[in-house]
């Protein structure tokens, strides 16, 4: 998934991930193809919910919500304390509202670039 860096920067973070038993990665499958991901990483007895996509042509349609579902009931059978998400917009922050996730605090970041070119304009 190109939100995720493309398939190079994804192949290198998995090398990591898959090596370390904090992850857990969950792939849900439409008609036997892969649709919708998210990873849980669990540090003590706090879980956050990571990677979170569905491939473009299947958005929309709530299929992540199945995935977060599950998320939601391991995390309870693991008696997590918190389960944490880190939306990347209001968008986002929208969709995980619609599983009952509350927002508990919006944290206000900056980029090099916020006020200047982008990294694609620069390149161009």
């Amino acid at each position: 998934m190109k939100e995720f860096g493309g398939k190079a920067v994804r192949e290198k973070a998995f090398e990591t991930e898959f090596k370390d038993n904090r992850y857990t990665h969950y792939l849900l499958k439409v008609n036997g193809k892969p649709s919708s991901t998210a990873c849980l990483f669990v540090h003590k007895n706090q879980g956050r919910i990571e990677s979170v996509a569905t491939i473009e042509k299947n958005r929309g349609k709530g299929l992540i919500g199945f995935v977060l579902h599950h998320i939601q009931k391991e995390a309870q059978m693991m008696q997590l304390e918190k389960l944490w998400v880190h939306p990347i917009n209001e968008q986002v922050e929208k969709v995980y509202s619609r599983y009952a996730f509350a927002t508990i605090h919006i944290l206000q970041s900056g980029h090099a670039f916020l006020d200047g070119k982008s990294i694609k304009g620069i390149h161009e």
